[in-house]
């Protein structure tokens, strides 16, 4: 079984470009399910079944492992087994109908770097449409913006050779920094799937098309992160959780509040994120404490 570990894991670091932590996870993740399966007298996958899952998962809760652990345990059996058929080395998929536990209301406002991780490498970058969502997902989490500024970006407000995003919501005009592995998505997304999402119609500065080369809907694109989510076993993720999971990881990192409040033009931040306010700018801080800088 650890053969196949090994293979899935070069799989997602080749193709879904994932960062070596994340690899590590999955390997931790899986190589747990193995000692525990072995254990129950299981040694190959094809042996492996949906109960035996289950009481894998089961086992994991109570040994204690927190939720944020299960929730991306089961992602990366979800992601491993859906390899596994896609290769055609498994006819079914035994983490088809596996479920992550629901999470409390208030802990799903922020999700872990690792779940976020998770959300960012589901799209499939063999296709336009996955390009393209690939590239909204990580400009929305690398920036803060809001969806409506999203769907509405034109080319010229990307500059990818000074890693910024030029942005005007309300009265403001913003210069947002973007990390590497936003501007990696936006490009491969301008090189290889804008132009195919374009029809002759379509508005020529209009950044993200949808399947008609037209702006995507609001309604569009909950779907799309909903089904990603979803697929990714991971537990409801809207922009707005996203932008709290930015604010909160750039916290934890050492950002400062000023520098927080400055990024987002926002008029206030939560008082549960009312950390130590310090002068910092803006570039500075976004490279010292944003997790995908």
């Amino acid at each position: 079984m650890e053969s196949y570990i090994q293979a899935f894991c070069d799989y997602r670091k080749e193709k879904k470009q994932v960062s070596d932590n994340t690899m590590l996870a999955y390997r931790s993740d899986l190589l747990r399910m193995v000692t525990y399966l072995r254990g129950n007298g299981i040694t190959s996958v094809e042996q492996i079944t949906e109960t035996q899952l289950n009481s894998f998962i089961l086992s994991a809760e109570r040994e204690g492992l927190k939720a944020s652990s299960i929730v991306r345990l089961i992602s990366s059996i979800h992601s491993f087994f859906d390899y596994l058929t896609k290769k055609g080395i498994l006819k079914d998929d035994p983490a088809e109908r596996i479920k992550a536990p629901k999470a409390d209301p208030v802990q799903q406002e922020i999700i872990s770097v690792d779940e976020l991780e998770t959300l960012l490498t589901t799209p499939e970058t063999d296709t336009p449409k996955g390009l393209r969502d690939r590239a909204m997902l990580e400009v929305l989490y690398a920036t803060g913006i809001h969806l409506n500024s999203l769907l509405s970006l034109k080319l010229s407000q990307v500059q990818l050779k000074y890693k910024i995003l030029l942005v005007s919501e309300g009265d403001q005009n913003r210069v947002l920094p973007l990390g590497q592995p936003a501007c990696d998505a936006l490009e491969a997304y301008l090189e290889r799937g804008r132009e195919v999402l374009k029809k002759t119609d379509s508005d020529p500065e209009l950044l993200f098309y949808n399947k008609s080369g037209e702006e995507m809907t609001r309604q569009g694109f909950f779907k799309r992160i909903t089904e990603y989510t979803k697929k990714a076993g991971l537990p409801n993720i809207t922009p707005r959780i996203l932008r709290n999971s930015m604010i909160h990881h750039l916290m934890s990192n050492g950002a400062s509040y000023a520098g927080v409040h400055q990024l987002l033009g926002t008029k206030r931040l939560s008082a549960a994120m009312n950390f130590e306010r310090q002068a910092q700018s803006v570039p500075e801080m976004y490279k010292k404490a944003h997790p995908r800088a």
